[in-house]
């Protein structure tokens, strides 16, 4: 069985907004998840975890004019070893 990895994700999306009497103001909506993935999990996976964020959070902010997706692995390195946490 593969090593574990931890691997965040990080999902925002923001706009400018028109509010009525206030002038324009920026939206901005996040969401954060941490999934424990096998060590051999490819990039397309990745992408295929990603796309599921990136719909969940057009549930509550459906027109973003911009996201941003941040994918974070952790890791140290022990005697001369990578070693990923998780």
């Amino acid at each position: 069985m593969s090593e574990g990895v931890k691997v965040e994700f990080e999902i925002s999306a923001w706009g400018q907004e028109t509010t009525s009497g206030e002038g324009n103001c920026f939206q901005k909506h996040e969401m954060m998840k941490i999934r424990t993935l096998p060590k051999n999990t490819t990039l397309e996976q990745l992408e295929v975890l990603v796309k599921g964020m990136i719909r969940e959070i057009k549930t509550t902010y459906p027109q973003p004019e911009q996201l941003a997706v941040k994918v974070t692995l952790r890791a140290k390195e022990i005697e001369g070893e990578l070693t990923y946490l998780g």
